[in-house]
C-alpha cells in the first residue's frame, strides 16, 4: 500500500481556512479610522439648576435580527456571534466547523485508500468480488460521523445565534459574591425592572 503525502490541494484548503480564520477574527471597526467631527456651533451653557448628563456613546452592537443572525451563522459558522458582538464564541464555532470539515476530509482521503487496499486484495483473489474489507467499512463510518458533526456544528451555530439575537437586549449581570461567615459563594443575578 501506498501512503500518500499531503497534495497542494491539502495544502491550498488549510491556507483558505487559515484565511477565512483570520477575516472572522479581524475587528470590524476600528475608532481611529472615524475622524472626529468638527462643530462650528458651540454647546449652549446649561441653566441654573439644570441637570447636565454627559452623553455617552453608543457601544452596542447594532440590532439583529434573530433570523439574519441564524441565517449568517449558517452562511459562515461563527458569523451571527460575531456581528451580536460575541467575537470570541464566534471564533469557537468557526474554529469546530472548520475543523470537522477538515476531518471530514481526510476520513475522505482515508476512505480511498482503503478502498484502493480493498481493490488490490480482489485483484490477487484474496477477497471476493462482492465483499468489503472491515477496514473500507470503518473508514465509511468515520466519514459519516465527520459528516453528521459537521452539519451538526452548522445548525447548532445558527440556533446559538438565534437565540443570541433574541437575548440581545436583556440586560443581567451575574457575579460570584464569597460569603463573609465561613467561607463558600454567593450566585447573584441582577436584572433591571423598569426604567
Amino acid at each position: 500500500m501506498q501512503i500518500r503525502p499531503y497534495t497542494d490541494m491539502t495544502i491550498r484548503f488549510f491556507l483558505h481556512s487559515l484565511a477565512a480564520a483570520a477575516l472572522a477574527l479581524s475587528p470590524a471597526h476600528v475608532a481611529a479610522q472615524d475622524p472626529q467631527p468638527t462643530d462650528s456651533v458651540r454647546p449652549l451653557a446649561p441653566r441654573a439648576g439644570q441637570v447636565v448628563r454627559p452623553v455617552q456613546p453608543d457601544t452596542a452592537p447594532p440590532r439583529i435580527s434573530p433570523r439574519g443572525a441564524f441565517v449568517r451563522s449558517l452562511v459562515l459558522p461563527g458569523w451571527g456571534q460575531s456581528e451580536l458582538g460575541a467575537p470570541g464564541r464566534g471564533a469557537e464555532y468557526f474554529f469546530l466547523e472548520a475543523g470537522s470539515l477538515w476531518m471530514w476530509y481526510t476520513a475522505d482521503q482515508k476512505l480511498d485508500e482503503a478502498r484502493e487496499r480493498q481493490a488490490i486484495l480482489r485483484d490477487l483473489g484474496q477477497l471476493a468480488p462482492d465483499a468489503r474489507t472491515p477496514l473500507v467499512r470503518d473508514r465509511e463510518n468515520q466519514r459519516e460521523d465527520w459528516i453528521t458533526l459537521s452539519v451538526f456544528w452548522l445548525f447548532f451555530s445558527g440556533a446559538d445565534a438565534f437565540v443570541a439575537a433574541h437575548l440581545q437586549d436583556f440586560d443581567v449581570h451575574v457575579n460570584a459574591v464569597p460569603r463573609p461567615n465561613g467561607g463558600g459563594t454567593e450566585l447573584r443575578a441582577t436584572v433591571p425592572v423598569g426604567p
